[in-house]
């Protein structure tokens, strides 16, 4: 849905029967709803005549955002979140699990035949690296000229002039086109793939990492090449990054994206100066400073590991790196306090925790008491409160016997928190954030019993 105050939320376009010219300069030129790319693991026939069930890698799970006309929406993220993934199925270079995209008002996956060439013309992209995305067999003539020839573009004559002409725009010398892209620079070569973007005149270029894979001293030119070309052409732009300089540099808006879901959007300078999500924050922190006044400063890193797509948390994705999980109403405890008591009971749901060596030399494994003074000084840095430690004595005694669900279940019985219980809305505005910090926590729209949003069917 909609994130910004001037969409439209009338349901016009390809079913409302407006054409491109009446639409309102509101509407948004991509509309993304609820997209969702999964890839299918042990899903072969072999698989299926060995038993065994198809696993889903949720690499895109519900994303929603609008694109406007002459904008630059950012997509940053952490490497794997779901961020290239997002662009290519937004394009149907990847074919969407569930979901719409639509461009102008028309349903992308709904496209075909001519439409479907008239939408590949309108919508192009610029890849990552400039080394793979280039064929070495062919001429940058013939690279940059070649979709013009697919789509059957003009005469001959005109083809060769509009090649030497967009070489020449993007810095590059006509005199070059006979050369092949092993000749060119990394930055030449991503000016080469900007140039063969441009060929067909689109209205809309996915821009997935376009300098990430150049030198610091050649981002800057290929940025700045980037703007000047949104103006002179009209552009609009999607700006896949991990650079969040990057991202401030040429943006409008900003999404931000984790483990498969947006979990933040809005204006470029807001999202940097007033960032909501604790997962924005963090990353905002990460940013190295270059000024001597932040030399000393303390810089809270994001801690765990990222979880796997494949089976991602339940709720709030982020909260098993969360710095700001929420307790229970009734539960009078501090942050840190509670983040050690979540990581435990994630330790011991994963069956993280060694017991083999546990009573070997200094007591008798069979005394639980100290069987669980042994097991907490191992897996807890610091010493808890009175009524926590109680109950952690309690869960880790039932390691004792081996009882993996008692413990977890004896810890959640406590420490459940709503961000595990209930996925977090975006919601719509200014600037919406899916944080339970920010919304009704006890609103249950849109998720199931256990907080997970509900999937494709």
């Amino acid at each position: 849905m909609s994130t910004d105050d001037a969409s439209t939320a009338d349901g016009t376009g390809a079913n409302g029967g407006k054409t491109t010219d009446e639409r309102s300069v509101d509407e948004p030129l991509v509309r993304v709803d609820d997209l969702h790319k999964y890839f299918w693991e042990n899903d072969s026939v072999f698989d299926r005549l060995l038993g065994g069930e198809p696993v889903a890698v949720r690499a895109v799970d519900g994303v929603s955002f609008d694109v406007h006309r002459g904008e630059t929406l950012g997509l940053v993220g952490e490497s794997g979140c779901g961020k290239s993934t997002t662009g290519e199925t937004l394009l149907r270079l990847q074919e969407a699990t569930d979901g719409r995209v639509e461009f102008e008002g028309r349903d992308v996956y709904d496209l075909g035949g001519d439409e479907l060439n008239e939408f590949r013309r309108e919508a192009q992209v610029v890849f990552q690296d400039p080394f793979s995305s280039l064929d070495p067999r062919m001429t940058v003539g013939e690279i940059v000229r070649q979709p013009l020839d697919v789509h059957d573009v003009d005469t001959d004559a005109e083809r060769r002039k509009r090649v030497r002409d967009l070489l020449e725009r993007v810095g590059l010398s006509a005199d070059q086109l006979d050369r092949y892209p092993h000749e060119f620079s990394g930055g030449q070569r991503q000016r080469i793939g900007i140039a063969r973007a441009l060929a067909l005149e689109p209205e809309f270029l996915v821009l997935d990492e376009p300098t990430s894979a150049l030198d610091v001293s050649v981002q800057a030119q290929v940025l700045n090449l980037l703007e000047d070309l949104q103006t002179e052409f009209d552009l609009t732009y999607l700006l896949i990054s991990h650079d969040l300089s990057v991202i401030r540099h040429i943006c409008d808006r900003v999404a931000v994206m984790y483990l498969g879901e947006i979990v933040e959007i809005g204006p470029v300078e807001t999202i940097f100066e007033e960032p909501k999500h604790p997962y924005t924050e963090a990353l905002l922190e990460s940013v190295p400073r270059a000024t001597t006044a932040e030399r000393d400063r303390d810089r809270e890193t994001i801690s765990g590991d990222v979880p796997s797509p494949r089976d991602p948390p339940s709720g709030c994705r982020f909260r098993t790196r969360c710095p700001m999980v929420i307790p229970p109403d009734d539960l009078a405890i501090d942050q840190d306090e509670y983040r050690a008591i979540v990581n435990l009971r994630e330790r011991i749901e994963r069956r993280d925790v060694s017991l083999e060596s546990l009573g070997e030399d200094d007591f008798d494994a069979g005394e639980t008491r100290a069987f669980v003074t042994e097991l907490k000084g191992r897996l807890l840095e610091s010493d808890l409160s009175g009524r926590h430690e109680a109950v952690v004595d309690e869960a880790l005694a039932h390691l004792a016997s081996a009882d993996w669900d008692a413990a977890a279940e004896r810890l959640a019985s406590t420490y459940e928190s709503v961000c595990e219980r209930r996925n977090p809305e975006l919601g719509d505005g200014h600037h919406p954030v899916a944080c339970h910090l920010y919304d009704d926590p006890e609103s249950t729209s849109g998720t199931d019993e256990r907080g997970d949003q509900a999937g494709p069917n």
